[in-house]
């Protein structure tokens, strides 16, 4: 989900700015806690993020743990929820070896059915997860959760994200 949008910006603009208006998130502010750095890495454009954000995603009784990035909500998404964490490199299968972590959960966080969510992960150069479907989000949202698929199709899945305090309300 990060990768096509970081794809889409870097082909677009190629300024960091922009690409931080997409993958940069900042606590209840009217800015992002920093700016990811724009990197290239195996001859590909990269974005290593930042911030405090956590993440941990249990899968296939494995446990992997992401660090380095931060939360936003936007108005303009619904107030959507969007955690990325990790570093993302376009084009490159396995992301290039590097840790990243994404998802993309809607507003509609405590709906019975769960919550329609857009969701990716690679570790160790290979990829853990990636698609869309339903999710059961509960917690302290948007600051922390956990989140647990609905959706066979994806695989069993589990896992708990924390903010650290820094939600940027994007606009």
């Amino acid at each position: 989900m990060n990768r096509i949008a970081l794809a889409v910006v870097l082909a677009a603009t190629g300024c960091a700015p922009a690409v931080a208006s997409l993958s940069a998130h900042a606590a209840s502010t009217s800015a992002p806690p920093c700016v990811p750095k724009i990197t290239t890495i195996q001859g590909h454009r990269a974005a290593v993020n930042c911030g405090p954000a956590t993440a941990t995603l249990h899968i296939s009784g494995k446990t992997y743990t992401f660090h380095n990035g931060f939360c936003q909500r936007s108005k303009a998404a619904g107030s959507a929820l969007e955690l990325n964490l990790g570093t993302t490199v376009v084009g490159v299968k396995g992301n290039a070896g590097k840790a990243d972590f994404s998802m993309l959960i809607s507003a509609h966080l405590h709906s019975a059915f769960g919550s329609g969510s857009v969701f990716g992960a690679d570790y160790g150069g290979r990829a853990l997860l990636g698609g869309e479907g339903l999710i059961k989000v509960s917690g302290n949202i948007p600051a922390n959760g956990t989140f647990t698929s609905t959706v066979a199709a994806h695989g069993k899945f589990t896992g708990s994200w924390n903010c650290h305090g820094v939600v940027w309300q994007a606009p």
